[in-house]
């Protein structure tokens, strides 16, 4: 990582999910965009989570989950990503 990122490699790869679905305020994304510009093994990490992201799409029922169950797996990911990042 170089002094040019204006986010570590930590805090990319820990909103790359919500970067994927573009569920951030610009100012991060544009953070997160750049530093995937210049850092070559997170922009691979991204382009994994994209592929996978655009599997699931492809492969999945387009049935909506019931809001509870999305509301469980998302505080499951974010308890993943606490201990991802305690960690490292």
């Amino acid at each position: 990582m170089t002094e040019q990122h204006a986010c570590s490699c930590n805090e990319a790869l820990a909103s790359v999910y919500d970067y994927l679905d573009s569920e951030i305020e610009a100012e991060a994304a544009q953070a997160i965009a750049g530093h995937l510009q210049e850092c070559p093994p997170c922009a691979d990490q991204y382009r994994m989570e994209q592929m996978v992201k655009a599997l699931v799409q492809r492969t999945c029922c387009q049935e909506r989950a019931p809001e509870t169950l999305r509301v469980r797996i998302v505080a499951q990911i974010s308890q993943v990503r606490i201990t991802y990042r305690r960690e490292i």
